[in-house]
């Protein structure tokens, strides 16, 4: 089954255009653009991630976070990507 994810209807269709097309920081606009999409021709998470270049983990990150804080939240917070974990033997080849 394919997994797909409602968009809570914090906004209508018009104002989310607008946000998108405000601006801002770049992750910030891409954000709008999950939103934008699943709320314009709603499909599985794998297709709208493939069409904005996004994994599906960011996708469903994207939407749960819309979902349950509303459109405030991408306004107010930074997008903040985790950085990725060493192991330990990567670390001793690159402090080598």
């Amino acid at each position: 089954m394919r997994d797909t994810i409602s968009v809570a209807n914090h906004l209508s269709l018009n104002e989310v255009q607008m946000r998108m097309q405000r601006g801002g920081a770049f992750f910030r606009v891409l954000k709008w653009l999950v939103v934008y999409n699943a709320l314009v021709d709603p499909r599985p998470i794998v297709e709208i991630a493939r069409h904005t270049g996004l994994s599906e983990g960011t996708v469903r990150r994207v939407l749960a976070e819309y979902n349950t804080r509303g459109p405030e939240s991408f306004e107010s917070r930074p997008w903040t990507i985790a950085p990725a974990e060493k192991s330990a033997e990567t670390h001793a080849e690159v402090c080598a």
